[in-house]
């Protein structure tokens, strides 16, 4: 198996090509991205469950890329049936999951090599006080973690 790319800096390329600063939606392309009415997002702006960012210079309303997703699973667990308060406690703790998983990424993430047949090898760090280094190996859809003395 050779390593096509052992370019160290991934982590910060993931980082920097990922942020979503700067990326804003109109209604109209929230509602294509969501297939959530116009009217519904109007409502949920107005009860303060999505916010539009100000926009110097611009009467219509504009949103966050994050955005997309908050609307994308407020109207998941609506189409499951919740109610629109039990859906926001769902998402504001799915949120929250989110940013705990992504900060762990973020903290343990120290290497990251592709290689040529697909397979991603993930370091994550030491364990067992520093003799073990743990890591994730990705390939054709499945994944698998592994320990291997430093």
């Amino acid at each position: 198996m050779t390593v096509t790319d052992n370019f160290s800096n991934w982590l910060n390329l993931i980082q920097q090509v990922s942020q979503p600063e700067g990326i804003t939606l109109g209604t109209s392309d929230l509602v294509k991205a969501t297939g959530v009415p116009a009217s519904q997002l109007r409502y949920w702006v107005e009860q303060g469950y999505i916010k539009p960012i100000d926009v110097p210079n611009e009467r219509s309303r504009k949103f966050s890329y994050r955005v997309v997703f908050r609307v994308r699973a407020i109207k998941y667990f609506l189409d499951h049936g919740y109610t629109l308060s039990a859906a926001m406690d769902n998402v504001n703790q799915f949120r929250n999951l989110d940013i705990q998983l992504q900060r762990i990424l973020t903290d343990h993430l120290t290497d990251l090599q592709l290689h040529e047949d697909g397979q991603i090898d993930i370091s994550l760090g030491t364990v067992q006080d520093g003799q073990e280094l743990l890591g994730l190996t990705i390939k054709d859809g499945s994944s698998q973690f592994w320990t291997k003395k430093v």
